[in-house]
């Protein structure tokens, strides 16, 4: 019953030491930056009311930009919440192609862009 004991202990002790590396040093700092600049935009579809469409929130860090695509594409946007030297960039095709068609910076939150013809295929936000 003693070795059971003794090998479950050492067994937590080995495992709880291995867990705490995997998310040391360079990691938490990433972690801990992503935590501390969060961007949100709110997306609609052409006939959708601007703010009344998609919640789409991440929390970019230099160099680590959130991306994605919309599936239809989009007609209006209005930044929610914005980190200080963060932006949205709007494209015309997925994947980040044909060029930024918008950019919202953070001075551009709760003001609503919006276009007559749907336009926006895919996003990047980007923090510097």
């Amino acid at each position: 019953m003693k070795f059971i004991r003794i090998t479950f202990l050492l067994t937590s002790v080995f495992t709880s030491q291995a867990i705490a590396v995997a998310v040391s040093g360079a990691e938490v700092q990433e972690l801990a930056a992503r935590q501390g600049r969060p961007v949100a935009f709110n997306v609609a579809p052409l006939g959708t009311p601007c703010g009344h469409g998609t919640t789409i929130s991440c929390a970019p860090s230099p160099g680590s930009p959130c991306k994605g695509n919309f599936n239809p594409k989009q007609a209006s946007i209005v930044v929610t919440e914005a980190a200080g030297n963060c932006h949205v960039s709007l494209y015309p095709q997925n994947n980040q192609a044909g060029g930024v068609i918008q950019r919202l910076d953070t001075d551009t939150t709760g003001t609503c862009v919006f276009t007559s013809v749907a336009e926006y295929q895919s996003y990047g936000i980007f923090c510097d």
